[in-house]
């Protein structure tokens, strides 16, 4: 049986998974990620798994996150927390955590994870246009994430695209996020997106025309 997961041994669990290699190889994935202990992500997400409930709230609630592997434990058990809990609540949960998102890992693992969407898109529609508006760069990447994961169908896409379109990211992982979506709209709703690709911001107008050349589903 796993000890309890308290304040004190969360680090100190994870340190002893670390491996100094994967930590100079993280490092170079992660540009401005300062601290890092080098787990891999397979060993982290193992390692969420022997949380009891009780456990993972506390974490969330109450530890001080540092390093890059405790943030992206956090994003996991939340991710977890919000199937358990409403559509309304998680929603809350999601938004709350979304500001302290400081790196593309973090962000994609969280979206990956919140699969709760699927059944909701009603409910958490409000939330993917608030980020849409948003001037940080890892809020308008979760939103772009969540919309191409799950808005690119009736009756959600058009609204959707619209919102998308508005956006202009000046940041990298913001762009990126972008053009990835552009590029989904463009395989799965042709028609109605290929018109609007000209409203696309030079940067991202490249990077989705790149995503396009190199994926086998443009026809």
């Amino acid at each position: 049986m796993p000890h309890s997961k308290n304040m004190r041994n969360v680090l100190q669990d994870l340190k002893k998974l670390a491996d100094k290699k994967y930590q100079k190889f993280t490092s170079g994935l992660l540009p401005g990620v300062n601290y890092i202990l080098g787990v891999r992500v397979p060993k982290i997400r193992a390692y969420a798994k022997t949380f009891k409930p009780e456990e993972t709230q506390n974490f969330c609630k109450n530890y001080k996150v540092k390093y890059f592997e405790e943030y992206f434990l956090k994003a996991i058990l939340l991710a977890y927390i919000c199937k358990q809990i409403t559509p309304e609540k998680a929603t809350k949960l999601i938004q709350g955590f979304i500001p302290s998102i400081s790196n593309w890992s973090v962000c994609d693992a969280f979206c990956a994870d919140l699969k709760i969407i699927k059944k909701y898109p009603e409910t958490f529609l409000p939330l993917i246009l608030k980020n849409l508006k948003s001037n940080q760069e890892f809020a308008q990447r979760t939103a772009l994430n969540l919309a191409r994961a799950y808005y690119l169908q009736s009756p959600y896409f058009k609204q959707i695209l619209g919102a998308v379109l508005k956006l202009k990211p000046t940041k990298y992982y913001a762009q990126m996020a972008q053009a990835w979506f552009m590029c989904e709209a463009y395989i799965k709703q042709q028609r109605l997106t290929k018109p609007t690709l000209k409203y696309l911001t030079p940067e991202v107008y490249a990077m989705t025309a790149r995503k396009l050349k190199d994926s086998y589903r443009v026809k």
